[in-house]
């Protein structure tokens, strides 16, 4: 059986916003789905994270600008700042590995 490495992202991020929701991490590592074989399942996957950043984002910013007015606890703020900035520079490193593929790509010989 292959292994899928964006399915194994994709269960990898499913986990980790289930402990953060929950607060409980699961013992058991969840079972592999079978690759979906229809168009845009990347685009879409990709697409899906770049919400959840910018939602991320808009957390952060509500919850600064809270604090900002005293109405928020401080740890609530700085650790809200911290994810907003971790999220961000995933981002840009993921940005910046998909221009390195397609400059890789550009220069194959056709």
């Amino acid at each position: 059986m292959a292994i899928d490495p964006l399915m194994n992202v994709a269960q990898a991020a499913q986990a980790y916003n289930q402990a953060q929701q929950t607060g409980v991490v699961p013992n058991t590592l969840p079972e592999q789905e079978a690759p979906s074989t229809g168009h845009g399942a990347f685009s879409s996957l990709v697409s899906g994270y770049l919400q959840q950043g910018t939602e991320l984002g808009r957390t952060s910013e509500q919850l600064a600008i809270q604090g900002a007015v005293n109405q928020a606890n401080l740890t609530d703020v700085a650790t809200a700042v911290a994810e907003a900035e971790v999220t961000l520079q995933t981002v840009v490193a993921i940005r910046d590995k998909v221009v390195e593929a397609y400059k890789e790509i550009l220069r194959m010989p056709v």
